[in-house]
């Protein structure tokens, strides 16, 4: 691969050292490792602070404002 993809700085969270990422679609909602397959869990920004996650930034693939996800369209 010749091509960077280009990466923008978002915010992410870190909670117990492991990085929960904006969802692609929806970046108002956060995964963690292994979303959808092996994890169903998405969490909002509130959700990570409240149980105490560390607020931090990192170079992502552009991400999706409001696309609608469910269990079905994940």
């Amino acid at each position: 691969m010749k091509d960077k993809a280009e990466c923008n700085m978002q915010v992410v969270y870190y909670y117990n050292e492991i990085m929960y990422v904006p969802h692609y679609q929806n970046n108002s909602f956060f995964v963690g490792p292994g979303y959808p397959t092996h994890n169903k869990f998405r969490y909002s920004a509130h959700d990570l602070i409240q149980a105490g996650a560390r607020k931090d930034v990192y170079p992502l693939w552009s991400r999706g404002i409001s696309n609608p996800i469910t269990d079905k369209n994940p």
